[in-house]
């Protein structure tokens, strides 16, 4: 079994990381990495249907071998998860290999500069970068929703009690200090009156409220269910506030894309498979489990995540598609933390669907 690859180098400020980006912009995109990666003690991934082989690559080939960057097992990933364990990824010709990189900035750089081909994360970082010059495209979006809890200290009892506290963000200009940022000041807690720090995703964001580094943090299921039961408050649900955004965007390495354009194709045409298996009911109790797995969570926090983020917030675009207004909207939350350029970018130079749209157009990976 492929081990996980994780990387956790120190949080960049947004300069340097778009100097990097830009130095490493004329690197070729390699070709790819071993085989895909799972949690240890996840199950071997399920055959892959036979009669989806039509629509990948030819069944005698061998298939093509990607390296992936996410930000953590959670989720806002649950379809590439499914996409894993279900076989929908060798069911069209691809074996693709996952890297945790906690920190948004090192994904967006490990892109631009092509260790990873693709990844699926908040792209605010690589939609800088890509102004100036860095060769990243978003191809579509796999979560929309920010499904977050703002966790805080037991003896908070309002955002009053925030005031001169600390909080733990994923970076200091990341769009997790956005969300934050307007939470906090829609609620009376301006800018200037409380501390934010850096340490990366939400295991890490939970690890800093436990320790008591931070009085609060933004946190997703299943983590908020633990929390809860760790006797922290959630003080605010962001997916109540804030419109749908590009909240896990699937991107490429554009030089690497227009090379290699099947197998960016089958990429999504994959994980469109598996966000259609995701949303049907007869697949509930399977997907719940494969949460569990690889989250390391408890069937009843996977089940109560379930409920939330399929059932009820609907969080993944049932076709992947992104728009302006997702990246519009998260424009606005780079404001919040002063990241975002005046005049706006140019989004449609960011955004192309003509992956998607060929995607799907494939036959569907039937079970």
């Amino acid at each position: 079994m492929a081990s996980l690859r994780r990387t956790g180098s120190p949080v960049w400020g947004a300069g340097l990381a778009f100097a990097l980006m830009l130095a490493v912009a004329c690197t070729p995109a390699g070709g790819g990495g071993s085989s895909a990666a799972k949690p240890a003690g996840a199950p071997a991934a399920g055959a892959p249907p036979a009669t989806a082989a039509s629509a990948s690559s030819p069944a005698s080939a061998e298939p093509d071998e990607l390296n992936e960057t996410i930000t953590t097992f959670a989720f806002s990933y649950w379809p590439t998860m499914v996409a894993q364990d279900k076989g929908f990824l060798k069911a069209r010709g691809l074996k693709v290999e996952l890297t945790v990189t906690p920190r948004i900035p090192d994904s967006a750089r490990g892109l631009a500069s092509g260790s990873f081909q693709i990844g699926s994360f908040i792209p605010d970082t690589a939609l800088l970068a890509v102004q100036q010059g860095a060769p990243a495209t978003m191809v579509g979006i796999e979560t929309e929703k920010p499904v977050y809890r703002l966790a805080v200290q037991p003896s908070i009892g309002s955002f009053a009690d925030l005031r001169d506290k600390t909080f733990a963000v994923g970076a200091v200009n990341d769009v997790t200090a956005g969300m934050l940022r307007r939470v906090l000041r829609l609620n009376g807690v301006p800018p200037g009156e409380y501390e934010i720090v850096g340490v990366g995703s939400t295991p890490e964001r939970y690890a800093a409220l436990t320790s008591g580094q931070a009085a609060g943090v933004l946190l997703t299921p299943p983590l908020n269910f633990r929390a809860e039961r760790d006797g922290f408050k959630m003080l605010a649900n962001l997916a109540e506030i804030l419109p749908p955004y590009a909240f896990a965007a699937l991107v490429v390495n554009r030089d690497w894309a227009q090379a290699n354009r099947g197998a960016a194709v089958r990429w999504l045409a994959a994980m469109h498979d598996s966000v259609r298996w995701l949303y049907d009911p007869a697949n509930r109790d399977e997907a719940i489990q494969i949460l569990a797995e690889w989250t390391k969570t408890s069937e009843e926090d996977s089940r109560g995540t379930y409920s939330i983020v399929v059932e009820q917030d609907k969080a993944y675009p049932p076709e992947l598609r992104g728009t302006r207004a997702h990246l519009e909207a998260l424009v606005d939350l780079m404001r919040e933390v002063g990241t975002a350029p005046d005049p706006l970018p140019d989004l449609d130079r960011f955004l192309d669907n003509s992956y998607l749209d060929e995607a799907l157009r494939l036959p569907a990976a039937s079970r």
